[in-house]
């Protein structure tokens, strides 16, 4: 859904010239000139997105570092949701969707809002100089490790989501998919495609050390006929000499026999060639042995990808049959992490899926008695209690098995 990248000055011109069509040359194969006049551009005051970001640099203190970081940009794309919604309703997402980002990270330091209708996805780009104020020096400086914090990254999509409810009545499904119930697909999926990826990766090297190898071969059959041809050559012109008219040689046999024995050297370093490759070979059928049993892995590894995938879209219907359940029929528009967490421990006990490591159950004590404090909790209370006192109950039997651990049989 959203996409963020943080930019040095030498990207500026690049990002403007892609962000503002100026030129008719594109390298993205994916942009269709003739729908680009459906474009917007979200800033009004009739200049371009390099002037604003030189003159707001020109406001602020930036160190004069090549590596600064000066220029952050948001990638923000429709919803699939909203890709057949009519031309009015995307371009109020885009509208409501700039006018978040210029609340988060302040209008005056947005240098670009544009949306792009010519690609495949219509998406907004939004590009900012990232600001905060220095207390120390009393001045406004760019920082984007101040500004772009983990914090905020983790809390970005909830709060646009957020926000997008709140100002757009058509707009009831949301941006977030698994970022809110605690289903553990994503992690799972993200473990399966790390190990895709290296493997893949492997699989590449594997198959150009192939290549190479068989170039090696190539090259050393292809020496070894030309040296037999030569010597052939040699042989012939050796008889040809003794068959002149007046029973003389211009050149003498011997010197021949000298060449023939140079040629005899190099045929004999080419033989030990030869027997390298050999060896080389037997190396080749071992590697395309491993080869057979990576993309074996591989194919394996895809089937398992394609499995989570698919689990992956089931949860996200689960997802969503849930919020509609939680919105329409109970009316909870949003559930607090806190409670997220504590029903995720209250579903273990439920279940009697106990954990016998103490760090892990006090941990759970603590997230059932923060839930417990929280006034604004939609949990019972007296299923909160009852389960806190499970949690007490469980680590002093942690506590008691330890102890008897250590102390030993008696004798």
């Amino acid at each position: 859904m959203a996409h963020l990248k943080k930019n040095t000055r030498g990207a500026v011109p690049g990002l403007a010239v892609h962000f503002e069509r100026k030129t008719d040359h594109h390298t993205n194969k994916e942009i269709d000139v003739s729908k680009t006049y459906l474009n917007q551009d979200l800033m009004t005051d009739d200049s371009d997105m390099l002037s604003r970001f030189n003159e707001r640099l020109n406001d602020v203190y930036c160190m004069k570092r090549d590596d600064v970081k000066a220029l952050a940009t948001w990638i923000v794309t429709l919803p699939k949701e909203l890709t057949e919604a009519p031309y009015e309703q995307q371009s109020a997402f885009f509208e409501a969707t700039t006018n978040f980002l210029n609340d988060r990270y302040g209008q005056a330091n947005a240098v670009a809002a544009v949306v792009h209708y010519d690609e495949t996805t219509p998406h907004l780009h939004y590009a900012f100089v990232p600001v905060v104020f220095d207390d120390k020096k009393s001045r406004y400086k760019v920082s984007a490790k101040e500004v772009l914090t983990r914090h905020d990254l983790q809390t970005f999509h909830e709060d646009l989501d957020q926000d997008l409810k709140k100002m757009l009545p058509f707009y009831e499904k949301g941006i977030l998919n698994n970022k809110t119930l605690p289903f553990e697909n994503v992690a799972e999926i993200k473990k399966f495609n790390d190990q895709f990826n290296a493997l893949k990766n492997e699989l590449a090297d594997v198959e150009e050390n192939i290549r190479a190898k068989q170039a090696v071969l190539k090259i050393t059959d292809q020496a070894l006929t030309e040296v037999d041809l030569a010597e052939k050559q040699i042989d012939d012109f050796k008889q040809a000499l003794s068959k002149n008219l007046f029973g003389k040689t211009v050149l003498k046999p011997d010197d021949l026999d000298r060449f023939k024995n140079v040629l005899a050297t190099m045929k004999k370093a080419t033989l030990q060639s030869q027997h390298e490759t050999e060896e080389l070979k037997q190396t080749l059928g071992q590697v395309k042995a491993q080869l057979a049993d990576v993309q074996s892995d591989h194919q394996n590894l895809k089937e398992t990808h394609q499995a989570l995938q698919r689990r992956q879209r089931e949860q996200q219907q689960m997802d969503y049959a849930m919020r509609d359940m939680l919105k329409n029929d109970y009316g909870v528009d949003k559930i607090a992490h806190t409670d997220v967490e504590a029903r995720y421990v209250l579903y273990k006990l439920d279940h009697e899926e106990l954990t016998k490591n103490k760090k892990v159950a006090q941990t759970w004590l603590k997230t059932l008695t923060t839930a417990r404090a929280d006034p604004d909790t939609k949990i019972a209370p007296t299923r909160l209690d009852h389960g806190i006192e499970q949690v007490k109950a469980l680590i002093n039997r942690i506590i008691e098995l330890t102890r008897d651990i250590f102390k030993g049989p008696s004798l």
